[in-house]
């Protein structure tokens, strides 16, 4: 190991989200030297959460796509792979009066038998291939910027125009609400477009969307036993060295500062957070960048249950016509080694993005109660059923119209400051996308940016 004070061959991940221990992990694949700071007791970010009386109890969304490949391929090389090969397939059901109607919206044969939209749109829908055709190679979920010419309409009028307006309300925002909540209408079309590839919506094989077997947070303990990771770690501010590389300044749970030096670093914090650790150091276009992030706040509820509720879990979408404040749920009957124990059942709430809004203040118990109320609406005498519950609050990016242009002028600032010799990079959701899988994409494409500049060195 390099001593502290000599930054040679030295490489500061800020953050142990997905983002950053899956830039950690390339690096020190590549035989770097990396030193891990996240400011939270344990790693993981939105993957955490704890296990109560044997109830794995989530923090966050939790079905995953069944073309997340950069996930699996991690968990892969950390040797949790069979956390997500296979995903736990689950059964995708649109709630409508108070009944659960099996849906599935991945092929168009089956969007046509969606109940809700009037008859005469649904010939509008075999328009999806040739549009996606059209599309297809600006859309790279590993460089999203690439779609940056298609940024200049809204998901509610790209839909409008070519599929009808049933087509979005029954249809694609249900398909993309798990991830980017309910209120999809000013989203831009391409995080619309990007998802719906990331699903395979319309194609022959698509990917099925379903749950690890285990909680995902056992991949990022894998992926942190391979680097040093300094939990409870505040980063307070990076500077710039005179002789070259990085001084990076943080405090320790015992409120301990100790300036630290590195060649190179990596920024995998939220948006708000990395640009106030790195403000000595932004370009005024980065801090405009920043400036224009949109977030929106998440709330999940995870509920542990007793007794089995369906032989398969079960995905259940709830249309805001519902007037519900919970916009989709998720109910796992337990097995042996699950996320839940068997003989009794996981359900995990996303709150609808106005119930968010409007709770964003509200103290945690409120907002609970205010959200098992709406469970026991849409699915009478669950309450009877509660053993225990957690809430998980977070925040999330929403890639309005616009977002992808300035992503793209971002990602070339970066590729000019790279070339003038600084050794500073970003990832995290915001520069990809909300998912687990556009986290991880995000970690490694900064590594690999990181290992290429070294290299020419």
């Amino acid at each position: 190991m390099t001593a502290i004070g000599d930054s040679t061959g030295r490489v500061a991940v800020l953050g142990a989200g997905l983002a950053g221990l899956r830039a950690a992990t390339e690096l020190t694949r590549a035989g770097l030297d990396v030193c891990v700071y996240e400011a939270r007791t344990r790693v993981g970010g939105r993957a955490r959460g704890e296990w109560v009386a044997g109830h794995w109890m989530d923090r966050a969304w939790p079905i995953l796509g069944g073309r997340d490949t950069a996930l699996a391929g991690w968990a892969r090389d950390v040797e949790a792979g069979d956390l997500l090969s296979p995903l736990r397939p689950v059964q995708t059901s649109l709630l409508r009066d108070g009944q659960a109607t099996p849906v599935d919206g991945l092929s168009l044969v089956g969007a046509a038998r969606i109940p809700g939209p009037p008859i005469w749109e649904r010939g509008k829908w075999l328009r999806w291939g040739r549009l996606m055709g059209r599309y297809a190679k600006q859309l790279d979920a590993s460089l999203p910027e690439r779609a940056a010419d298609l940024d200049y309409r809204s998901v509610r009028d790209h839909v409008a125009l070519y599929f009808g307006r049933g087509a979005l309300e029954f249809w694609l925002a249900p398909e993309i609400q798990g991830v980017y909540g309910d209120s999809v209408e000013d989203l831009s079309r391409v995080a619309l477009l990007l998802h719906a590839k990331s699903l395979g919506i319309g194609e022959r094989r698509p990917g099925a969307p379903g749950l690890p077997r285990r909680p995902l947070l056992e991949l990022a303990q894998n992926a942190a036993e391979r680097f040093e990771v300094r939990c409870a770690t505040a980063i307070q501010r990076i500077d710039e060295r005179p002789a070259g590389g990085f001084t990076v300044e943080a405090v320790d749970a015992e409120g301990s500062i100790a300036p630290e030096h590195f060649q190179a670093v990596l920024v995998a914090l939220g948006p708000t957070e990395a640009s106030r650790v790195t403000a000595s150091l932004l370009t005024p276009a980065e801090r405009d960048f920043f400036a224009e992030v949109v977030e929106r706040p998440a709330v999940t509820l995870s509920v542990a249950l007793d007794g089995v509720m369906n032989g398969l879990p079960q995905e259940i979408r709830i249309p805001r016509r519902e007037g519900s404040a919970i916009s989709s749920l998720v109910i796992e009957p337990g097995q042996p080694g699950g996320r839940a124990p068997e003989g009794k059942s996981q359900l995990v709430a996303r709150a609808r993005d106005a119930f968010a809004a409007r709770f964003r203040e509200m103290a945690s118990d409120v907002v609970a109660k205010n959200m098992l109320s709406s469970l026991e609406l849409a699915m009478p005498g669950i309450g009877d059923r509660v053993l225990t519950t957690h809430l998980g609050r977070g925040q999330q990016p929403f890639f309005e119209v616009g977002s992808y242009r300035r992503l793209a002028n971002f990602q070339r600032v970066q590729v000019d400051r790279r070339i003038l010799g600084r050794q500073l990079y970003w990832a995290g959701d915001y520069l990809a996308g909300p998912s687990f899988e556009s986290s991880t994409r995000s970690g490694l494409r900064a590594a690999q940016a990181l290992i290429s500049d070294w290299a020419l060195d």
